[in-house]
């Protein structure tokens, strides 16, 4: 069953109504009882600029602001309430946004954030500059992209596995990826499915090409044995059969999305893991390169035990107000 009990929703847009994120948790809090926190950012350095300002005027001010988004956010607030869902609503003058989010998940305890995601162009991915990528490197705990406001009725869950461990997953994270994905799905009342992706080229290098090479023809056939049996042992100890496990020649980037497409996936859960010694500039090569094909809402996991690089204190002056 779904263990969450106490659920972030990272508001952006004020202005947005029916944001995807606010429907996403109130149908997994009514599942599970969490508690839900409304939570919003924000930071002006021109506000924060006090040789502007007395500081009483600064404080004033930054308080003026914070309250007027927590006005805006009881509003968003209210229905869940109505709903007989528990709700919380903070804002904090607090920089940057990613940072702003992964401090109050480890002040408050959260299990999980939930944040509407919109499809970003290439160069804004390939520099991780939007608050979504940065929270899938550096959230410490589960992160629920929503993309759409369809609800989770009987939903088809997709838990994309790497039983090779060929991009440096630790090998527990599969198990978590599919008890996680079986936890949705029984408490949805939908089916989970696994997938996993694989390629039988080796990269071949001559001057400042590099092409792929065929293997072998025993070669590549042993290889897909050895796949097959360690992508059937794990889907085994689900349950999943033939017609929920999905074994592809392939890579991700391109199969992941098609064949979310093809089962109507509600939602596809996947691992993002560290590698190589510039950590804030990559995790997860599935995370980064697939999100933005899919359609569906992604959920992102980290492995047990991931620690977070961001400080628990900001640097610049955070302002909570009591409510409203």
């Amino acid at each position: 069953m779904l263990e969450f009990k106490h659920l972030l929703v990272a508001v952006g847009n004020l202005g947005q109504k029916n944001p995807p994120a606010v429907a996403r948790a109130a149908g997994i809090a009514k599942r599970t009882g969490a508690t839900v926190t409304l939570f919003h950012s924000l930071y002006s350095p021109y506000v924060a600029g006090e040789q502007f300002y007395s500081p009483d005027q600064l404080q004033k001010d930054i308080e003026r602001a914070v309250v007027s988004r927590k006005r805006e956010l009881e509003k968003l607030a209210k229905p869940l309430r109505d709903a007989g869902i528990p709700v919380h609503v903070r804002c904090r003058w607090d920089y940057p946004v990613h940072e702003s989010i992964v401090r109050e998940v480890m002040r408050e305890g959260i299990d999980l954030v939930i944040v509407d995601s919109h499809r970003h162009a290439a160069a804004a991915r390939l520099v991780l500059g939007n608050t979504d990528w940065q929270l899938i490197r550096l959230c410490p705990c589960p992160v629920l992209l929503a993309k759409t406001a369809r609800a989770y009725d009987r939903p088809r869950i997709l838990a994309a596995v790497d039983p090779m461990h060929s991009h440096s997953k630790p090998a527990d994270l599969d198990e978590l990826l599919l008890s996680t994905g079986q936890s949705f799905a029984e408490a949805f009342g939908g089916k989970l499915h696994a997938a996993h992706f694989y390629t039988l080229a080796t990269p071949f290098t001559a001057g400042m090409l590099v092409e792929p090479v065929p293997m072998p023809v025993e070669v590549a056939q042993q290889h897909a044995k050895e796949v097959e049996a360690a992508f059937g042992r794990l889907t085994e100890r689900y349950g999943l059969g033939p017609r929920r496990s999905h074994l592809r020649v392939g890579l991700p980037a391109d199969e992941l999305p098609e064949l979310a497409e093809e089962l109507d996936a509600h939602l596809v859960v996947m691992g993002a893991v560290s590698r190589s010694t510039l950590k804030r500039l990559f995790i997860g090569h599935t995370a980064e390169r697939v999100i933005d094909g899919l359609k569906c809402d992604v959920l992102v996991v980290k492995p047990k035990g991931f620690k977070t690089p961001v400080p628990k204190r900001a640097t610049t002056r955070p302002v909570v107000l009591p409510p409203i």
